[in-house]
């Protein structure tokens, strides 16, 4: 298997630092494998921040009565960790496959940031970008029905296949996508069933492919 290095240059968080800088920053980092549904962060771990090398993530919450209620998906090159929010974090953050992620205790996270400039703008960015989109969707959850919640989510998770097309890239369970959603799965079955009746997405297994403009002329 490719050393952390490697990984670390993939990464667009890392791209256009000195390989100099770059080994010494591989030297800071831990990395380890987390088989899926294995919890890598939980409410009261403060001293890390983690990086998803390979994989993907999930960030969750518990409602009040127990409930899971997924905020995010994380692919590879994303963040998270505490990173010095007042009072203690409520998230929780699991793998969905079996991923490689990396880990960095947080002090020397920031003394990195704090002297490669670089580093900081695209981190700041990253950051910037997943809470505008995390809002965003919240936004959905409290204001839409439950036609405009999916077609939306749909819209915000959607990546580029081919000229016109875009598919869902984690192959979201009805559970899963229920749960991101605040609505049944029984909802959430038959949104997905009504959508590909009237040919606006098609399904092979779980994966989902639109074309973005014709659920947009729904969303709103």
């Amino acid at each position: 298997m490719a050393n952390k290095l490697w990984y670390i240059q993939q990464l667009d968080l890392f791209k256009g630092i000195a390989h100099d800088k770059l080994n010494k920053m591989d030297k800071l980092f831990a990395m380890k494998e987390y088989c899926r549904r294995e919890v890598i962060f939980e409410p009261g771990d403060k001293d890390k921040v983690f990086i998803v090398k390979t994989g993907q993530v999930e960030l969750y919450q518990l409602s009040p009565s127990g409930k899971r209620v997924i905020i995010e998906r994380l692919l590879p090159g994303s963040i998270f960790g505490d990173f010095g929010i007042e009072g203690e974090s409520e998230l929780f953050v699991e793998a969905t496959t079996n991923s490689y992620v990396c880990s960095l205790q947080k002090d020397k996270f920031f003394t990195l940031v704090s002297i490669n400039p670089d580093l900081s703008e695209k981190l700041m960015k990253q950051l910037f970008q997943r809470l505008l989109h995390v809002e965003k969707r919240m936004s959905s959850v409290a204001s839409d029905n439950a036609f405009q919640k999916i077609v939306k989510l749909f819209l915000s998770l959607g990546t580029k296949k081919a000229a016109q097309m875009m598919e869902l890239p984690h192959k979201l369970t009805h559970d899963e996508l229920s749960q991101m959603l605040g609505i049944s799965r029984q909802t959430v079955t038959t949104l997905i069933n009504q959508l590909e009746k009237k040919g606006l997405i098609k399904r092979s297994g779980k994966v989902i492919t639109f074309n973005p403009q014709s659920l947009q002329n729904l969303a709103s």
